[in-house]
């Protein structure tokens, strides 16, 4: 995961074709041992039945991409992006216990855990380096803001689920560490997508445990600000002034300047979307766009608007698919989780996860969370997850019936 996750320049270096080799290499291996030798079923549902079919029907994007230019290494380079979501396959096939899940779980908060570290730890290399004291106020850690969202989410949900004190007291250390490198990211986006995300959380859960996540949370704040207050007055003056100023500035849309030139790159990249609607302008196309912090015109594959930049990429019809396998999985998590109100590691699992994803689809609006390797990679941890809550509460209920037969 560090060297996944980490950023590299333009063009395809040897870090970048070994991490491709062992992702996509072991995955490609991974089915062709269950469709071929053992001839398992892994498709299971409609989600599945999407993801095949738009995978299969993007791949011919290629010769979209070389009529418009892009040739097939460059055009790989971005279409391989997707293919990372095909791992909740694998995940969801192994983990199918509620011993191997839980350890999915802590392996998962770990390495996460240990990301978040990694991010104060460049957020104050940043800081130390400041000339100004306004750049406080723009320049935080983005990296993954979205996946610490949605990581903090589940760790609450977690902390309102689980009985154990040990357990209780493991997951708001989790979540106190996850929004803060929320918050040290300064991602505007983010933060609206994660308070939105609670917000619909609290509709989806039953009404004790609505009030104890209000409760935790408005706690969980509470205490946050008195400590920043008690022990550190001078560090709280300023938390205080970054984050105001920042949400001031997401209200004042029409003088924000970096939102305005997102709606003038989504303007223009749609532009591209009417010219060629059905099968698109082909993976890793260029749009041009103007950029109103720089004042100058710049020619650039991502979109900040990643629905926007999906339909470029791919046309209509298969974008619309991608956004069908996320809903998919969405509804079937909340499904799943309503049926199962009084089982804690079923409702982590499916609410937790649906919620993640609600969390990413509104970051996706301006941040393009499914055009990064790591929003890629952690939607296919999230669908993995339903889909083990799915396949645990099915396989238990099988047992129940049968042991009720005999």
């Amino acid at each position: 995961m560090p060297f996944f996750s980490k950023s590299t320049d333009a063009g395809i270096g040897m870090i970048e074709v070994l991490i491709a080799a062992f992702y996509h290499g072991s995955l490609i291996l991974w089915f062709l041992w269950h469709l071929l030798v053992k001839r398992r079923k892994i498709f299971r549902n409609g989600g599945d039945v999407l993801a095949g079919l738009f995978f299969v029907a993007s791949f011919f994007s290629v010769i979209v991409s070389y009529g418009n230019d892009v040739e097939p290494m460059q055009w790989i380079r971005s279409w391989q992006l997707p293919v990372l979501i095909l791992f909740y396959f694998p995940i969801r096939e192994h983990f199918r216990t509620r011993t191997q899940i839980l350890y999915l779980i802590v392996l998962l908060s770990i390495v996460f855990a240990a990301f978040g570290v990694y991010n104060l730890y460049e957020y104050k290399q940043v800081t130390s380096k400041f000339q100004y004291g306004y750049e406080v106020l723009y320049k935080g850690v983005r990296n993954d803001a979205s996946m610490f969202g949605a990581a903090g989410i589940i760790a609450l949900l977690m902390f309102i689920c689980v009985k154990s004190t040990t357990a209780r007291i493991f997951s708001i250390a989790f979540a106190t560490l996850y929004i803060l490198v929320l918050v040290a990211s300064l991602a505007r986006t983010s933060w609206v997508a994660f308070l939105l995300s609670l917000f619909i959380l609290v509709f989806l859960l039953d009404a004790s445990k609505r009030r104890l996540l209000i409760g935790t949370f408005v706690g969980f704040i509470a205490m946050a600000i008195f400590v920043l207050v008690t022990f550190f007055p001078n560090a709280s003056e300023l938390a205080f002034t970054v984050v105001e100023t920042r949400l001031s500035s997401s209200v004042n849309l029409s003088t924000d300047r970096s939102y305005l030139g997102r709606v003038l790159e989504t303007q223009e990249v749609m532009k591209g979307v009417m010219n060629y609607p059905l099968g698109g302008n082909g993976f890793q196309k260029e749009h041009l766009r103007y950029d109103l912090i720089l004042m100058a015109h710049l020619r650039a594959v991502y979109s900040h608007n990643g629905y926007s930049g999906l339909m470029f990429k791919a046309g209509i019809p298969l974008a619309v698919t991608f956004w069908l396998i996320i809903l998919y999985h969405i509804i079937t998590g909340v499904i799943v989780a309503r049926k199962n109100r009084h089982d804690p590691l079923i409702q982590i699992l499916a609410l937790g996860s649906a919620t993640a994803l609600i969390c990413y689809s509104i970051t996706n609006y301006a941040e393009g969370v499914f055009e990064s390797r790591s929003g890629l990679i952690t939607t296919g941890y999230l669908i993995a997850l339903i889909g083990s809550a799915r396949l645990l509460w099915e396989s238990e209920s099988i047992e129940q019936s049968e042991e009720y037969s005999s």
